[in-house]
């Protein structure tokens, strides 16, 4: 077992919420939602993470259709340009995800540092 012991184990794990059997949110939307928060569009979010606006437009869709809330506002472009912003209900369902991923990630990396440590 000593063989096992001298490696550097490193454990993975992908936690997602799902509603009636549905993703709504894991680590790739979340990233999602945080580049159009940071950028204020999709076209902006599809640059940073490299996901095509198609599939970002859709994984919005999804949530929104999911939750019954709106996840984004937007607005077309014209004098002031367009943007998109999230609302509550988006934001709200991040900061839940990240503090309850948190709390997972800390728990299996006690339990991995415990086993393999």
């Amino acid at each position: 077992m000593g063989a096992v012991r001298d490696k550097m184990w490193k454990i993975r794990s992908k936690v997602w919420l799902e509603l009636d059997g549905k993703p709504i949110i894991g680590e790739g939307r979340w990233n999602i939602l945080r580049a159009i928060e940071q950028s204020g569009s999709i076209v902006g979010a599809s640059r940073v993470t490299g996901i095509s606006y198609r599939r970002i437009w859709g994984a919005i869709q999804d949530m929104e259709q999911a939750v019954g809330y709106p996840i984004v506002l937007t607005q077309r472009g014209g004098s002031k340009g367009g943007g998109t912003e999230l609302t509550f209900v988006a934001r709200d369902l991040m900061e839940r995800f990240q503090q309850s991923q948190k709390g997972i990630r800390d728990k299996v990396d006690g339990r991995f540092e415990k086993t393999f440590g």
